[in-house]
């Protein structure tokens, strides 16, 4: 066995156990994938606070949305924080302003300290961040708030989701949002939740006063907060049926800056908190941690060896491909098989388990394909701004 057949097994079984873990869950899990909690018996205030910078083109929408929510309107805190947006949102949100909605501004500092500023005014038990550009639910925490019966739970992530459209881009996104869901609450079966969407994540107040508030130099805040929470060995937990709707990157441009800047901060911040790989963190620092840049590494060998391939290959089999008529099965070949099937299988379960999401077959099988270009095009373009030592802000 040469070099590059020993690395394309150790993909194959790489991939292989990474499928087998989340199918070896769904098994174990199934019954209570789905499970309805009882409603509290007491109702805490909450706050939500909505950090905000030039968002004029949603933050109507947004509020319009946050203000109908089923809650309790003296148990409902909502603060607008306008991190020195230099278009006409300040002056949009000032237009909702009641007793329970109140609109500040303060000087571009950043969403993490736009969060923080919000934290220091808020008064709620509960506190829930809300993205400028997404939409909750009528019943959004009547499914959040039951989760905090447990006392360990100190963060609770909603179902961010995407509208249906007739746009290619957008749908092939809806579809990964729903295989995000569908494998986070896999995950928070094991206390294994890696992130706290932005777009009404909601948090026990006392846990900012445990583990500090949002880190306000980071590229994904709403990562690093779950990061450290889990740190500090509390739980986080996931809901499936806490609907938040959110607006996508409409081109392929913005849609990968989006996911440089995500891939940027997510492997800093696990570099951050590699310290957690040990058995005192359970799954989560065993294997959540390490399975984060293993992958990586996976997916950077792989397109090596594809690469390798092309380049490597006899002219007949780069123009015409007649060995593929001779191909043999092997073990690789099974592995490979393998992989693809549980795969499709877990993207069949992912955008049906959501009954209020009809995803066209049009948009599923092609998303496979689209999903590894989108693969391909960020990693690089994240390496290339890591290595230019390239700075962000939101």
């Amino acid at each position: 066995m040469d070099i590059v057949e020993l690395l394309n097994y150790s993909i194959a079984f790489f991939s292989l156990f990474s499928v087998c873990v989340f199918l070896l869950l769904y098994i174990k899990y199934w019954r209570e994938y789905g499970k309805k909690l009882p409603e509290p018996k007491i109702l805490p205030k909450v706050s939500i606070i909505i950090p905000a910078y030039n968002e004029s083109k949603y933050i109507s929408k947004c509020l319009e949305s946050v203000l109908s929510i089923d809650y309790p309107s003296d148990l409902l805190q909502i603060l607008v924080i306008d991190d020195g947006s230099t278009d006409d949102t300040y002056k949009v949100a000032k237009k909702f302003e009641s007793k329970t909605l109140l609109v500040m501004r303060k000087e571009n500092g950043g969403k993490g300290a736009a969060l923080n500023f919000g934290i220091k005014k808020a008064s709620g038990e509960l506190i829930a961040t809300m993205d400028a550009d997404s939409y909750p639910s009528k019943n959004v925490l009547w499914e959040l708030i039951p989760h905090f019966t447990d006392p360990e739970v100190m963060a609770v992530t909603p179902a961010v989701k995407i509208r249906e459209s007739n746009s290619w881009l957008k749908e092939f996104q809806r579809v990964e949002y729903l295989m995000i869901l569908f494998s986070r609450k896999l995950l928070s079966f094991i206390d294994s939740v890696p992130v706290t969407p932005g777009p009404f994540s909601i948090f026990r107040s006392t846990v900012f006063e445990k583990v500090g508030g949002f880190a306000e130099d980071n590229l994904v805040e709403d990562q690093e907060i779950a990061l450290r929470i889990q740190s500090h060995h509390f739980k986080i937990r996931s809901s499936l049926t806490a609907d938040v709707y959110t607006e996508p990157p409409e081109t392929i441009g913005d849609l990968l800056r989006q996911r440089v800047r995500w891939q940027r901060g997510g492997i800093r911040n696990y570099w951050q908190y590699r310290f957690m790989i040990k058995t005192d963190y359970g799954d989560f620092g065993m294997y959540c941690i390490p399975m984060n840049f293993l992958a990586l590494g996976a997916f950077f060998l792989l397109a090596g060896l594809m690469f390798y391939s092309i380049f490597s290959a006899p002219y007949y089999t780069k123009y015409i491909w007649l060995d593929t008529l001779s191909m043999g099965i092997t073990l690789f070949t099974l592995i490979g098989t393998f992989v693809i099937v549980v795969s499709t299988f877990f993207l069949y379960l992912a955008v049906t388990s959501f009954a209020n999401e009809k995803v066209k077959l049009r948009y599923i099988i092609p998303f496979i394909l689209f999903y590894w270009y989108l693969m391909l095009g960020y990693n690089f373009m994240f390496l290339f701004k890591e290595l230019k030592k390239e700075g962000y802000s939101w």
